[in-house]
C-alpha cells in the first residue's frame, strides 16, 4: 500500500470515527462500559509490507499519544452524562498475534477506547484480531474528559500482558509503571 493509499485509508477511518462517533451513550442513569470484540470485518485494512511505523506494544502497533497540551480534541460524545474527546490513534495488529490482542483500559478509571467501524462503542476493553500476512489497521481511538496518561494492558491468548501509557494532551512522558 503505498503512502497516498495509507493517508486516504487512515482520513476516512478518522471521519468516520468523528461522524459515528458521536452518538455517545447517553443517559440518567450510569451505564456499565462495555467490551467490544471486533471482527476482521471491523478492520480498515492490512498496512503496507514495511514495518510498523508506530511504537508496537504486546503485538500491536499505535500507541503514540499526544503531548502537546494546547491541542484541541474532536468531540466524541457523552456518556454518563460526561462529555469525551476523541484522541484519534489507529492500531494495528501483528499478524503473529495468534489469537489477536485484547486492548484494555487500566487507568483513569473513566477513559474509554473506541476501534471498529462505525458506529462506535465507547468501552473498557476490545478485543482485536489479526486478519492476514500484515498488520491489520483498526481506526477509533481514545476517549478523555480531561488531559491524562492513559495506561492500557494489551493481551493475548497465551501472551503475557504488556502495559503501556499513552499521553493524551499531557505534555512529557507518560510511564507504564505509575
Amino acid at each position: 500500500m503505498t503512502g497516498r493509499w495509507r493517508w486516504a485509508l487512515l482520513l476516512a477511518g478518522m471521519a468516520g470515527l468523528v461522524l459515528g462517533g458521536c452518538s455517545g451513550v447517553s443517559g440518567s442513569g450510569p451505564a456499565q462500559p462495555v467490551a467490544v470484540v471486533l471482527s476482521c470485518g471491523s478492520a480498515a485494512g492490512q498496512q503496507g509490507p514495511a514495518p510498523p511505523p508506530a511504537r508496537v506494544a504486546g503485538g500491536i502497533s499505535g500507541f503514540v499519544g499526544d503531548t502537546n497540551a494546547y491541542d484541541t480534541l474532536p468531540v466524541f460524545g457523552r456518556i454518563d452524562g460526561h462529555r469525551y474527546l476523541v484522541w484519534k490513534a489507529a492500531l494495528a495488529v501483528a499478524p503473529g498475534a495468534r489469537g489477536g490482542r485484547t486492548v484494555r483500559v487500566l487507568s483513569p478509571g473513566w477513559a474509554r477506547i473506541a476501534y471498529g467501524k462505525p458506529p462506535l462503542r465507547a468501552a473498557t476493553q476490545i478485543r482485536m484480531p489479526a486478519c492476514g500476512p500484515r498488520y491489520t489497521l483498526f481506526t477509533g481511538g481514545i476517549l478523555v474528559r480531561r488531559p491524562a496518561c492513559v495506561r492500557l494492558a494489551v493481551s493475548g491468548p497465551g501472551v503475557a500482558a504488556v502495559t503501556v501509557a499513552v499521553p493524551v494532551l499531557v505534555s512529557g512522558r507518560c510511564t507504564a509503571g505509575g
